[in-house]
């Protein structure tokens, strides 16, 4: 009786899907039809019909075999149920299995892989509207791209600041991704830029025809098996970033739909992304403004107490009767004076370009010993390295930004842990790391929050600091890096040229003479 119950299941299902080919049949040959199924429709039409056609089949098999069985009969069947069950759960919840039937069904049954107005529909709103947890826009792009493919996880890489190659700027559900990835160099940006080339990872693997160069392709990137294809993102013919999309559950050669679709929400991606970071831009030129404005106001109370300090000296100077006490009272005020007016002039420079003094020797390490003297315990700061290291710089401007960096290291750190200061001497340069063993900051933080203006992480905090001593290093002609990871610290990494290497730099090549 079940069995006849699920074959006339079978029978129904078979026939709604032969009505449902039959129309599209026919919709093809004449326009006088209006009834379409939308593509969603008739693949679950379909796989509901291959899994009740299984389980009919099934059950028609275990009743022969229960009736051609005998006395063991009823064993047979009850192992064989439990077998072609097993294999059903193993089977028909598997996305590559489903992958496998939409990819077959609609490269055979549509005149097109993609219904375009469904993928737009979606596209768009994955972009315009963020989920519950509020995804950044990058991410969201992201998945906008992946689900278009049919990917499950994947990555965008943006231009870096610091080079002419793309370093990862987020992922989508590829957080294994971060600990292989490495900045994709110029070559292969220069490579891809042009043409705005979609390049599938497996035709390099494999040796065909691809559009990159085997010898551009990052290594990492080839050895990661997930990784599928490359898909710029062009904004005015301008590489404006990459995504990396990885393997769907059904693989798949790539084919003329597929290069298109992804070049042109590629284009519509890099146009969502140049916007935002052009109002960011404009939201940061905002903040300057207010805080050069601010800093107006600071300047002009600076210079007044300057001003009142430096006449209480000279009266002082003429009017004290104990001359003990007029020394150290004068001692007192004139350093106020000179700190007061230090700043001041530190201030003045905001916003100047060119108004630094030319770069001078100095010693590294004896500064980095002295920054280290100015802390008092419970503060810990250990100097290790080189007992002497010359290079180019500004000891005024280099010793603040050194202040920043080691309190900075200090509160990140649990009360009595140290933060060591090491340097060391180089070819052609010289090396500071500051390390400590502190809280760590997210990949997040020190992309998008560390050294951007205005944004602190400790109350009350100005969020001025780190940016200020990176712009101090940079116009000495040197590097500020860091590394940090949640739980475990972060290195603040300073490089700055050795003293006597900039003649040897701006010397003009010899060339040899026959």
């Amino acid at each position: 009786m079940t069995g006849a119950i699920w074959l006339v299941g079978v029978a129904v299902f078979a026939a709604t899907l032969a009505c449902l080919l039959l129309v599209r049949l026919m919709n093809a040959r004449t326009k006088s039809l209006r009834f379409s199924p939308s593509r969603a429709v008739m693949l679950r039409v379909i796989v509901f019909t291959m899994i009740a056609v299984y389980l009919g089949g099934m059950l028609w098999t275990a009743r022969e075999l229960a009736a051609a069985g005998g006395a063991g009969g009823i064993a047979v069947q009850a192992l064989f149920v439990l077998a072609a069950a097993i294999l059903a759960l193993r089977w028909f919840p598997s996305a590559r299995l489903y992958g496998w039937v939409r990819v077959t069904l609609l490269k055979h049954l549509f005149a097109h892989r993609y219904d375009y107005r469904a993928e737009w529909l979606r596209f768009t709103e994955t972009i315009g509207r963020p989920d519950r947890q509020q995804a950044e826009l990058a991410v969201r792009a992201v998945q906008a791209l992946a689900d278009i493919a049919g990917s499950e996880r994947g990555a965008l890489f943006l231009p870096a600041a610091e080079h002419g190659g793309l370093e990862m700027a987020a992922q989508w559900q590829w957080a294994g991704l971060a600990t292989v990835a490495e900045p994709l160099v110029e070559p292969l940006v220069a490579a891809l830029e042009p043409g705005g080339y979609i390049v599938d990872l497996d035709d390099i693997r494999a040796g065909r025809s691809a559009p990159l160069a085997p010898e551009m392709a990052p290594a990492w990137l080839l050895a990661e098996n997930e990784a599928w294809v490359l898909v710029p993102l062009l904004h005015f013919d301008r590489l404006a970033g990459i995504v990396l999309l990885a393997r769907p559950a059904a693989p798949r050669r790539l084919d003329w739909e597929d290069l298109d679709l992804f070049r042109i929400a590629g284009r519509q991606l890099a146009s969502y992304l140049a916007e935002q970071s052009a109002q960011q831009a404009l939201a940061e030129a905002a903040r300057f403004d207010e805080f050069h404005r601010r800093i107006a106001f600071v300047m002009h109370d600076i210079k007044n107490l300057a001003s009142q300090l430096a006449l209480l000296a000279r009266n002082a100077e003429r009017h004290a009767e104990n001359p003990a006490f007029r020394a150290d009272m004068m001692v007192t005020l004139r350093n106020s004076a000179e700190k007061l007016n230090a700043l001041l002039a530190r201030l003045g420079r905001y916003g100047r370009p060119g108004a630094a003094a030319p770069a001078a020797p100095l010693d590294l390490a004896a500064l980095a010993r002295k920054v280290a003297s100015g802390f008092l315990p419970p503060h810990r700061v250990f100097v290790a390295g080189e007992e002497s290291c010359p290079v180019l710089g500004h000891e005024e401007a280099l010793e603040q930004a050194l202040t920043h960096l080691v309190q900075n290291a200090l509160d990140a750190s649990s009360e009595g842990v140290p933060v060591v200061v090491q340097t060391v001497r180089e070819r052609l340069s010289a090396r500071l790391e500051i390390v400590d063993s502190g809280t760590g900051m997210t990949p997040q933080f020190l992309r998008h929050s560390l050294f951007s203006p205005f944004i602190s992480s400790k109350p009350g905090g100005f969020g001025i600091g780190a940016f200020e001593a990176r712009e101090l290093i940079r116009a000495m002609g040197g590097q500020l890096e860091v590394e940090s990871r949640e739980g475990l610290g972060t290195r603040f990494i300073l490089t700055l040229p050795l003293a006597g290497t900039q003649a040897v730099a701006s010397a003009p090549e010899q060339k040899d003479v026959a």
